[in-house]
């Protein structure tokens, strides 16, 4: 009878997932249909929609003949981002494109709404789906169910669902991608790893995140020597497969970089923006790009939460380590996080949310490991005590951060509301 109820658990888990995610989905049909054609079509709060919505137009407009169209296509122009988040925007509107013929490039508002939805809610729903999975593999509902609405209530996560179409949800789809194919692989290094490989790859195509694997491959696969006895010879080869796909998915995934002209305007951008992000904009007050902690303080505390919940998740990461399991996520979670982290925090200028976002949301899915890893130890009267405290402290943090949040998301899609309408 247990094992037929634990096997139904993530069945069960999955389908309290998906009816979320849907209503997910459904709240923010309202403030990303806001724009209108009698006023403007692209978000006030940002310039980006404004810049890069001409180029998917580009895509879907026809050339004189095959070269021009495939010129239209494949080299198209804004190489602050990568391919993948060109292409899948175009694909989006493909169907309207071909439906309405010449009509489609007169209906901004409506495409622009379909890109909101398509290209950043429904990859950040899939992507919260995909790390509680990672997490909790969906088997204690109670778990998967509150790590769910965490990630998605965060304001970081509102915000970007709301202000913008933008790259960021797809590639914190492609890095929780990368995460579980990692896990899947579960240190046999077979197909499940090279899968990891093409996500890494994607991550990187799209906005460069895929590289910040950098330590959490090589710790993945120290760890296959040293606990499950791979020979080194094998790692290697393995090592450098996953490099070897990585780079091909990323040329695939980016047919300009087959091109001269185009690769170079790209190295210039990237340059360009290399330089940017160490030195900041030049229309701005210098002081705000001083790097170092204390200069993130104000945008964690305004879009992620207190001071006092981003170290108990630092302190919850740390205490995952010592859970005994097979596959320990904590220890991915960190490799990934903590490098990123110490860029932004120390040589990166500029400090929007969305730049540190993908450092911080994997970790608040380590909420739940104090009590984890208390539960684990000698059960004993003492050992109840400490775990009823520490469950009496991850619920106030948890508490603590919901009545943070929720009230700050739902400002933000008045406020967005309000002002775009």
């Amino acid at each position: 009878m247990n094992k037929k109820k634990n096997a139904s658990q993530p069945q069960i888990t999955l389908f309290i997932l998906i009816v979320i995610g849907l209503v997910y989905f459904l709240l923010f049909i309202s403030p990303n249909s806001s724009s209108s054609d009698s006023g403007s079509v692209f978000s006030i709060f940002s310039d980006d929609e404004y810049i890069t919505y001409p180029y998917v137009e580009k895509m879907l407009t026809p050339g004189k003949d095959i070269h021009e169209t495939w010129g239209n296509l494949i080299i198209y122009g804004d190489y602050h981002y990568g391919y993948p988040f060109y292409f899948l925007s175009m694909l989006v509107l493909l169907p309207r494109r071909i439906i309405l013929g010449e009509a489609f490039f007169a209906q901004r508002a409506t495409n622009i709404f379909i890109l909101r939805m398509c290209i950043n809610v429904i990859p950040i729903i899939l992507a919260a789906g995909i790390m509680v999975y990672y997490k909790t593999r969906f088997k204690k509902i109670i778990e998967s169910v509150i790590l769910f609405l965490l990630f998605l209530s965060v304001p970081s996560v509102v915000r970007s669902n709301i202000w913008w179409w933008h790259p960021d949800s797809l590639t914190l789809l492609f890095i929780a991608l990368t995460f579980l194919f990692i896990q899947l692989d579960d240190y046999k290094l077979g197909k499940n790893f090279y899968w990891a490989a093409a996500m890494c790859g994607l991550a990187a195509a799209t906005k460069l995140l895929g590289f910040f694997f950098f330590l959490a491959i090589p710790v993945y696969l120290i760890i296959a020597v040293a606990k499950y006895k791979r020979l080194w010879y094998e790692v290697l080869v393995n090592a450098l497969i996953f490099v070897l796909v990585m780079a091909v998915v990323i040329v695939l995934v980016n047919p300009f970089l087959w091109y001269e002209i185009p690769r170079n305007e790209m190295l210039a951008i990237q340059q360009f923006k290399a330089g940017e992000l160490r030195q900041g904009y030049t229309h701005d007050d210098p002081y705000f790009y001083q790097k170092a902690p204390q200069f993130w303080a104000w945008t964690i505390h305004t879009w992620f939460g207190s001071t006092a919940f981003i170290a108990f998740l630092i302190l919850s990461l740390c205490a995952g380590f010592f859970i005994k399991k097979r596959f320990n996520e904590n220890i991915y979670l960190a490799a990934w996080s903590l490098p990123f982290l110490l860029y932004a925090l120390y040589f990166v200028a500029p400090k929007p949310d969305h730049y540190i976002m993908p450092a911080l949301i994997p970790l608040y899915l380590t909420v739940f490991d104090v009590p984890a890893l208390i539960r684990s130890m000698k059960n004993d009267k003492v050992q109840r005590i400490i775990m009823g405290l520490a469950i009496l402290l991850a619920g106030l943090f948890l508490l603590q951060q919901f009545l943070y949040s929720i009230p700050k998301d739902f400002h933000l899609i008045q406020q967005y509301l309000i002002q775009n309408l």
